[in-house]
């Protein structure tokens, strides 16, 4: 082998070692992906730095779907956040202890959820899970699809006795609702705008109730038809997107959006201890068009 062939498989050689020791890992996060160094991937966490940097920082698996390796190798990481619409998707809403599950989540407010026994007989587990039931609820309702748990507090059943009242077992939890998502602004008005809406039904939830209640809302013109209107005013506030409209019944006047689709759109308002979506339906739902089509006597 002559010298020049020697020289240019050394170039060759070393271009190729530098190439494979520049490359970097790339981190797949909720948020978009990073160019990094994985340290390690830990059973709950995954811990990495930047290029030419020695800091090292953690996130949650859960917030990572994906890394490619330097080495061409993939893993994927199924995540338990599920997409959430309101509260008929209340069951989806993933309840965690850990704030590192959080990190970088979007918050959508406070909660508070209280179940009580009936009586001194009542099953601890059912009024334990009654009162989860109500915090995924609140939380579906406020747009939000992760729970971060801050307290918890449970009593027992207490049993009388001739001078003493017994008190049936009771469980508590606050907690802070997160989202996955931030809402599209843009995308959601140019959903909105010139567009009408029938109010389809109402779901409501109190801190102090049982459980929430969805009631149907559908009322008819004169031609015994869906009303249909146009929502009156559409503007952002501190980085949300609200409405006002003359035809919904609220008391805040102005409704917080949760969520636009193609053909539904989900507004709340919040009052102290209750909190109310009113879901919108357009014209071209398919529910609508058999409300539509219906015989109102």
């Amino acid at each position: 082998m002559n010298k020049p062939t020697i020289l240019t498989a050394a170039f060759l050689l070393s271009w190729s070692l530098l190439s494979a020791q520049s490359k970097n890992d790339v981190i797949y996060l909720l948020d978009g992906t990073k160019e990094v160094q994985v340290k390690e991937v830990g059973i709950n966490t995954i811990k990495y730095s930047f290029p030419n940097e020695s800091t090292v920082y953690s996130v949650s698996k859960y917030q990572v779907s994906k890394i490619e390796f330097a080495s061409g190798r993939e893993e994927i990481f199924p995540s338990p956040f599920k997409e959430v619409n309101g509260l008929d998707d209340f069951q989806e809403v993933y309840i965690t202890y850990s704030s590192e599950d959080v990190s970088g989540l979007y918050p959508k407010g406070e909660l508070f959820s209280k179940a009580t026994g009936v009586t001194t007989l009542s099953s601890i587990n059912n009024v334990k899970n009654r009162a989860v039931e109500k915090l995924k609820a609140e939380a579906a309702m406020l747009g939000a699809n992760v729970v971060l748990i801050g307290n918890m507090y449970q009593r027992g059943n207490e049993y009388g006795g001739e001078n003493q009242v017994g008190n049936s077992t009771q469980t508590t939890f606050s907690g802070v609702a997160y989202s996955t998502e931030k809402l599209d602004i843009e995308k959601a008005k140019a959903q909105l705008e010139g567009k009408t809406f029938h109010h389809y039904q109402t779901h409501r939830l109190n801190r102090n109730s049982w459980s929430p209640e969805r009631t149907i809302a559908t009322k008819y013109d004169e031609n015994r038809k869906p009303l249909l209107f146009a929502i009156d005013r559409i503007f952002e506030k501190e980085g949300e997107l609200f409405v006002t409209s003359t035809h919904l019944p609220t008391k805040t006047k102005e409704l917080k959006v949760i969520s636009v689709g193609e053909e539904t759109v989900i507004l709340m308002e919040r009052n102290d201890k209750v909190i109310t979506n009113y879901y919108l339906i357009s014209d071209q739902n398919k529910y609508f068009k058999n409300m539509a089509n219906r015989v109102v006597l």
